[in-house]
Formats: structure tokens, C-alpha cells, sequence
């Protein structure tokens, strides 16, 4: 096997009729390891109630740490992803971050003290933090341009996949083993098993070489500092910082506000699902468009004003609606957006990473500030006028449809 997915390696990156072996393994490893962890933290969230009484932990806002402790695990291990990609190299670099996922998710079933399993769970989130980075640098070094946008859009979803699987199999799992500490232990095998095929199947390869470019040269290094000063990180960001701050107002606050025309959890639920719809067209749309910000500008605007009409509306029919039309519009063009990025002239993979590990970043530092910010509206003023801030809010991704570069190729129109 390893003497076939060399024979295979060896043939060039951007061949655009065929995908090798090595590449197609690789990406489903990816795939499913960021799927897993969104499993085992999604399990872990589900079970909050049965964790509280094992802690004899009384206090929500207590409970609350386990989310706090992820946030804080983002946006660190995203702005470290790509010191550990130039330090340990690919294969050590993922392969690294995969082992705190494992070692996060397998360990905190056995800690005594609450305080330990906050930290465990930091861990899981930090591997997961900086393995969502890796992602970037994986698709333009096995993939042609003309296949990324396919991958990017499968790699978007899958967080999503996780949530559906943690959707349909914790409770059956909780249910059959009986306890919380074997259900996690019990999805932390997997990520376990996706850890070894990593280490078998994994390699090494060069970081400054051009990804957009036929030339064999290396590109100068981009590093943490050049990132601070590019003014298309902080536009990057601000763009997705809006839309970030209203999905996870609506997965998070909006099911349990008592002014919708319908059931709020089933609004959440029907967005949730809806995204995933949204990402399939948006690969679809990404290759068959090759202009990229009238998709993020058009998508953007409509999506806010279907935000609008879900909370503002008394009928619950068209409440739901505009629900998936929400949930659709907010992934469709997410493949579009984190194309952009890998399009850019000289792009390489290792400053790849750190433009995707400051955009994610920052965008939850944003996230984070602003969910705040909704929380002490909602306490002032209540759900609607909190949940009206968060749609004004997802405006950024109109807004920077104006800022970001047009990295898209203009079709020739023949005479």
C-alpha cells in the first residue's frame, strides 16, 4: 500500500483530471477527525445535565465554563497553528493536533474534580482549533484550483456532519452504555483510530511553495508579524465575524426565546439543516460562477433580511420558511469566501495557515465581544431586541463584500 500511494504522490499536484489515492484518503482523514471532535463536543454539551451531577455542580454559569473554555481554546490555537505547521512540519503539525483531540476527549471521562475536566476540554478544543487551520494548506497542496472549490465546500460541512451525528447517536449511545464517561470515551475511540491512519498515511511536503504558480520556486516567507500588518486578514475576518455571530446566536440563545411565531427550537433546527443544503449548492454555485463577491454580496444581503422577516413575522408558516432560507443562504457561500484566500497571487501553504489561523481568530474574538454585547441587550431590552442586534450584525458579510479582493477570473467573451 505505502509503494502505491507513493507511485501515486509522485504525480503533479495540479493535474486537474484525477485525484491520487494519497489525497483522497488524506481528505477523508481530515474530514472525519474535525467531524469527530465535533461529536465529542457536541456529546459533551448534551450531556451537560448528567456532567453537573457527577461534579455535584449546581450553577449554569458554572456550566457555562465548558463553552468559555472552547472559545478561549479557538482563538489561541488558531493564532498558534501556524508557529506548530512551520516548527513540526505537516505530518507532526496535524498529526499533533489530532493527539489533543484524542487526548482531550478520551481523558476527561476519568478526572475527579471539575476543574480538571475544563481543562481536558480546553485541550480537545485546542487541537480542534488548530486542525480546522490545516485544512487550508491540505486542500491547495493535493488538490487542483479547479477541485478546491469542491473540497473546501465538503471540508465546510464538516462541523456539520459532526452535529448530525451527535444529533442521532448520543442519547442511543448514552442509553446503551449507560454513562456519560462511556459514551465520551466511547466516540473518543474513533477519533483514536482516525489518529493512527493519519500517522500511517500522512506526509511531509514543502510549505513555501506556490500553490498558484507552474514555476518550481520558493516564495518568501509570510510570517505571524507580515499577517499583523495585511489588511486583508482584518477585512477577511470582519467579513465572517457577523455571520459567525448570528449562527451561533441562533444555535445557541434564539431556542429558548418565547416571542417567535413558532416554536424556537424548531427555527434553530430548521436553520441547522438548511446549511447544509446551502453548502452543497454553494460548491456547485463556486464552480459555476467564477466570480466570488456577488456570490458572499448577494447571499449576505438577502440572508440578513430573511433573518429579519424569521423573528419580526406573526405567521408561523413564513417564519419557518424564511428559517431555511436563513440556514441555506449562511453556507452558501462559505466555500466561495474561504476560496478567496487560496487564490491569491503566490499563495503558499504555509501562509495559507496563517492567513486562515487569524481569520478564524479573529472572527471569534469578534463573536465573542458581540455575543456579550447581545447578552446584555437581551438582559436590558429582551430576546427580540437582542436578537435584532445579531442580524443588524450579520451585515459584515455584505459590507465585505465591497472590502475583499476579487480573486475570481472574469469569463472572456469571444467575438
Amino acid at each position: 500500500m505505502e509503494r502505491a500511494l507513493r507511485t501515486y504522490d509522485n504525480r503533479p499536484t495540479n493535474d486537474k483530471s484525477k485525484v491520487g489515492i494519497r489525497a483522497i484518503i488524506i481528505e477523508i482523514i481530515m474530514l472525519f477527525t474535525y467531524a469527530f471532535f465535533a461529536v465529542s463536543w457536541i456529546a459533551g454539551s448534551i450531556l451537560t445535565p448528567q456532567i453537573m451531577e457527577h461534579f455535584n455542580i449546581e450553577s449554569f454559569s458554572a456550566a457555562t465554563l465548558l463553552s468559555n473554555a472552547i472559545t478561549i481554546a479557538k482563538i489561541i490555537g488558531n493564532l498558534l497553528a501556524a508557529w506548530f505547521l512551520v516548527n513540526f512540519n505537516p505530518k507532526k503539525a496535524i498529526g499533533f493536533a489530532s493527539l489533543l483531540i484524542v487526548v482531550g476527549s478520551i481523558s476527561a471521562p476519568f478526572v475527579s474534580q471539575y476543574w480538571m475536566f475544563i481543562i481536558l476540554r480546553f485541550v480537545m478544543g485546542f487541537g480542534g482549533a488548530l486542525f480546522i487551520v490545516y485544512f487550508g494548506p491540505i486542500v491547495i497542496k493535493y488538490f487542483s484550483p479547479e477541485q478546491r472549490p469542491i473540497i473546501n465546500g465538503i471540508n465546510n460541512v464538516a462541523y456539520n456532519i459532526g452535529s448530525i451525528i451527535a444529533m442521532l447517536a448520543v442519547l442511543p449511545v448514552y442509553n446503551w452504555l449507560l454513562t456519560w464517561q462511556s459514551s465520551l470515551i466511547f466516540f473518543a475511540a474513533f477519533s483514536g483510530i482516525l489518529l493512527i491512519l493519519w500517522l500511517i498515511v500522512g506526509e511531509d511536503f514543502n510549505l513555501n511553495k506556490s500553490s498558484n504558480s507552474s514555476l518550481e520556486v520558493n516564495q518568501e516567507i509570510y510570517t505571524f508579524k507580515d499577517g499583523l500588518k495585511d489588511k486583508f486578514n482584518y477585512t477577511f475576518a470582519f467579513t465572517y465575524s457577523g455571520l459567525l455571530t448570528l449562527y451561533i446566536v441562533i444555535l445557541s440563545i434564539f431556542p429558548v426565546a418565547d416571542f417567535t411565531a413558532i416554536d424556537s427550537a424548531l427555527l434553530s433546527a430548521t436553520v441547522a439543516f438548511a446549511a447544509i443544503a446551502g453548502s452543497a449548492v454553494g460548491i456547485l454555485l463556486t464552480k459555476k460562477i467564477n466570480r466570488r463577491l456577488p456570490v458572499l454580496r448577494w447571499s449576505g444581503l438577502f440572508m440578513t433580511a430573511a433573518a429579519f422577516i424569521m423573528i419580526l413575522t406573526h405567521s408561523p408558516a413564513l417564519s419557518i420558511v424564511m428559517a431555511g432560507v436563513v440556514g441555506f443562504l449562511m453556507f452558501l457561500p462559505i466555500t466561495a469566501l474561504v476560496t478567496i484566500p487560496q487564490e491569491l497571487p503566490n499563495m503558499t501553504p504555509s501562509k495559507l495557515t496563517v492567513i486562515m489561523g487569524f481569520f478564524w481568530s479573529f472572527s471569534y474574538i469578534v463573536e465573542t465581544i458581540a455575543y456579550y454585547a447581545i447578552g446584555v441587550v437581551i438582559d436590558l431590552s429582551g430576546f427580540k431586541a437582542g436578537l435584532i442586534v445579531a442580524v443588524v450584525l450579520s451585515l459584515t458579510f455584505f459590507i465585505g463584500s465591497f472590502l475583499l479582493p476579487e480573486t475570481g477570473k472574469r469569463k472572456l467573451i469571444k467575438t
